[in-house]
């Protein structure tokens, strides 16, 4: 017992140790960039936004939420989580540490010489999957705190209406004065409360765990990992492609359904919090708008998968034959 206790702790330690640069890499990626965002939505002006925007109201289908939820600073905010840096770092993360279990050791040949010390196959892949959550988990709040440093650090310059006033009939405001518009700085921090952004985090946290877990199913099926990886990016597109056609065409709106993006709505969260409070995102009896399940249902269903996923891939790596290192 002793004995299985320290091998998990060693394997737990090498995990550690081969992942520790991916996981620096991402993470300074995911913190720096969110950042970064937070003050280049400063710079826009909030009406020339607004009227650009405007301009591209045929492709709102396309978005994740309403363009009216973008004329707000927390919704701008909020689109971080579906910039392609974010989704690609957690997509990178994933995929490379879920095929690296199984098919990675096997093609480097080092899975027979630890498994021939004394420990399971079961130790071996908890030990792999602790290390992966635990960073994926980490690479989300790094995200979170970037934005966190973003809005706390990082001022607005607003203009202020001038006096005017309105023509009855015709409806035409005529301003008092003809001086320019008066600027004033605020901070971020008083128009985006960082705790609107907790529900989005977890979001982002269950779509990586089903591809972790996507990853490490494969991967404890197949001997080389360059295959691993690719059935999982092969995987990853095609649905992607069937979220796109789905949101493209009213008459292929059934493959959403078959989707696990519909499951990724961290805007959606944005602007239930916005409007409902902090709770809302965590109901599972209120149905929000244009939604088909209560909120937390959404991350759940992505979660629920992963831990099918990792149930399926124990079992399989723990009855199947090891083929000999090349």
């Amino acid at each position: 017992m002793i004995s299985g206790t320290l091998i998990d702790r060693v394997l737990i330690r090498k995990y550690i140790g081969q992942s520790s640069l991916l996981f620096l890499s991402c993470g300074a990626a995911m913190f720096a960039f969110a950042w970064v965002r937070v003050w280049v939505v400063s710079l826009l002006d909030m009406g020339q936004f607004q009227t650009i925007l405007e301009q591209f109201r045929d492709f709102e289908k396309f978005a994740p939420i309403s363009f009216d939820a973008l004329f707000t600073y927390v919704g701008r905010v909020g689109m971080t989580y579906d910039e392609p840096i974010v989704i690609l770092c957690t997509v990178i993360w994933c995929v490379a540490r879920g095929s690296d279990v199984v098919s990675g050791e096997l093609g480097r040949g080092t899975l027979e010489m630890i498994l021939s010390q004394p420990i399971t196959r079961k130790t071996l892949l908890l030990s792999h999957a602790t290390v992966s959550v635990v960073g994926l988990a980490l690479l989300c709040l790094c995200v979170w705190a970037g934005i966190g440093a973003g809005v706390y650090a990082t001022t607005l310059e607003e203009s202020i209406e001038q006096p005017s006033f309105r023509i009855p009939i015709i409806n035409i405001d005529v301003p008092l004065t003809t001086d320019s518009p008066e600027t004033q700085t605020i901070r971020l921090r008083d128009r985006v409360e960082v705790e609107t952004y907790a529900s989005s985090t977890f979001h982002l946290f269950a779509f990586g765990f089903f591809l972790l877990g996507l990853a490490t199913l494969l991967s404890s099926m197949d001997r080389y990992r360059w295959r691993t990886v690719g059935t999982v990016v092969a995987i990853y597109v095609a649905q992607l492609v069937m979220f796109g056609l789905g949101k493209a065409a009213p008459t292929l709106e059934w493959l959403l359904s078959m989707s696990f993006f519909s499951c990724y709505k961290p805007q959606k969260m944005t602007s239930m919090v916005v409007s409902d409070g902090l709770a809302a995102p965590w109901s599972v009896t209120s149905i929000p708008p244009d939604c088909a399940l209560p909120a937390l249902f959404y991350p759940m269903i992505l979660i629920g998968l992963g831990l099918s996923f990792y149930i399926a891939a124990t079992i399989i790596f723990t009855r199947r034959d090891l083929p000999a290192p090349l």
